[in-house]
């Protein structure tokens, strides 16, 4: 068969046009290769965006020149329509500081409503480890804050400047910063003081953050997320409006929480404790006893269950509310079969509708001994019908779980088991698996077990377990089917 005649390319500039402007950028910009008549069109695309995003697919395939000359073209491209979103991935080093402070003061001056700065890459897994690199922190002058326009501003390894000039974020609702490390608790306590729009706050591995005060009558936060702060000794929370509160990092500080009562879920997570982290995580769970969807770590469990005779005169502790809960497994043993239902046991939810387990495969110690025999016999799960385990590897500890949970569900109808990547592809095992659940009593003659996933997930589907923290600097690569850095810099515009 002959050579087709090429019939798009023969359409008229308007409609050309239109299908460019409703592609992803990165693959108007490929179009430029197909022939003469394509090479400018792709700037149509970008003249009509109103939402310029720089990812990881743009800055990986250019060395920092690159990135900077090839986002510079683009911005004059652009020229000055108004524009909703801008966000870049970036790893600058501070000769280029000029450059993202132009950036930034170019897009507040068409009035962008959500900016992203993503600064990490080299940065360590650790807050307390140093970069892997020499870069400086950039600083966002407060200069740069002359419109009112944001209603969301991210931040990753870029810092305020101090004092800062929060006068002009009158509309943000969303602030989201990770490892912003000048902080400081009087910043926080000002922004939230005068950004009376704020209805998510989001802190990440903000090293001298200390305190998290969130108090006031007429506070519209409804989102709380604090992830590895790794100083924190204090959390006060009068929010009324507060719905969702979100922990990961050591629970060792104090906290005061005056109104909480509209807090629907919890997410209560920690990388390691003692005997403290036990008092706080009870307190905590006490005071969130009220919520409808809940999600705790094996830590918690064992700590609580170790611990319980430290509570004895508030055991049980009702969780009359809960509807979901999610358990963040390190590992299933029988101990730690042992600490779930003893969870159960100690904390009661008549009402638990959904339960996912979601298995890390980690080994580590325990020091909890007992028969879970010993404690299951008064446990029942009237309204249980959905089970997910993630993860699931087919040992003896997970197959006993599976078998107490079909034993005790007495309306179950659903039980997904995802397993581990390693046996995915194998077949045989899988079958074994299944043959051996598919033999199990069951208390619900409705319960079906499949093994493959649903779309049913839980609340809290990011795991700050698995968070990912870059551990390099960005790789500069040329890779054909990403055609950024090939666009010629000189060229005009149609």
């Amino acid at each position: 068969m002959g050579r087709g005649e090429d019939r798009i390319s023969n359409l008229p500039n308007e409609i050309l046009q239109s299908i460019i402007c409703f592609m992803p950028l990165k693959y108007a910009i490929r179009t430029s290769t197909l022939s003469k008549r394509w090479r400018h069109l792709w700037q149509f695309n970008l003249i009509s965006s109103t939402s310029l995003q720089f990812g990881e697919d743009f800055s990986c395939n250019q060395s920092p020149k690159q990135f900077v000359a090839t986002l510079d073209r683009y911005l004059q491209v652009h020229g000055d329509r108004n524009l909703d979103k801008f966000g870049i991935l970036f790893s600058p080093f501070d000769i280029f500081f000029p450059y993202l402070e132009n950036w930034v003061a170019t897009v507040l001056a068409k009035g962008v409503k959500e900016l992203e700065l993503d600064l990490s890459q080299g940065t360590s897994s650790s807050a307390f480890e140093f970069c892997m690199d020499d870069r400086m922190s950039f600083v966002i002058p407060n200069s740069l804050f002359n419109g009112n326009s944001l209603t969301h501003l991210s931040l990753s390894r870029c810092n305020f400047s101090d004092p800062l000039d929060s006068a002009n974020f009158v509309r943000l609702s969303s602030l989201s910063l990770d490892s912003v490390n000048l902080l400081t608790d009087a910043m926080l306590t000002y922004i939230v003081e005068y950004c009376v729009s704020l209805e998510r706050v989001c802190l990440k591995r903000c090293e001298i953050l200390e305190f998290v005060k969130l108090v006031g009558d007429k506070l519209k936060l409804q989102k709380l997320v604090i992830v590895d702060c790794r100083s924190l000794l204090d959390i006060e929370i009068l929010a009324p409006k507060l719905e969702s509160f979100v922990y990961y990092g050591w629970i060792s500080f104090r906290h005061l929480f005056r109104d909480v009562s509209k807090v629907n879920d919890a997410y209560l997570c920690a990388d390691t404790g003692g005997e403290e982290y036990a008092a706080h995580f009870f307190s905590i769970l006490s005071d969130l006893s009220h919520v409808k969807v809940l999600t705790i770590c094996s830590m918690g469990l064992v700590h609580l269950v170790s611990q319980q005779h430290e509570y004895s005169e508030d055991l049980p502790l009702q969780l009359c509310n809960l509807q979901e809960l999610q358990l963040v497994s390190d590992a299933i043993s029988k101990e730690q079969i042992y600490c779930i239902f003893s969870f159960f046991r100690l904390c009661p939810s008549p009402f638990l509708e959904k339960l996912f387990i979601q298995i890390r495969s980690e080994c580590y110690e325990e020091s909890i001994s007992g028969s879970v025999e010993e404690i299951i016999t008064d446990i029942v799960f009237p309204n249980l019908k959905f089970i997910k385990i993630t993860n699931f590897g087919g040992s003896s500890a997970e197959l006993k779980l599976v078998k107490l949970l079909l034993e005790k569900a007495i309306v179950l109808d659903l039980i997904v088991i995802l397993m581990n990547d390693c046996y995915i592809s194998n077949n045989c095992f899988q079958r074994i698996i299944e043959g051996q659940l598919s033999v199990m009593p069951k208390a619900s003659k409705d319960a079906h077990i499949v093994f493959a996933d649903c779309a049913l997930n839980p609340t809290h589907a990011s795991l700050y377990h698995q968070d990912k923290y870059r551990n390099g600097t960005t790789v500069h690569f040329h890779d054909e089917s990403i055609l950024y850095e090939s666009i010629p810099l000189n060229q005009n515009f149609l």
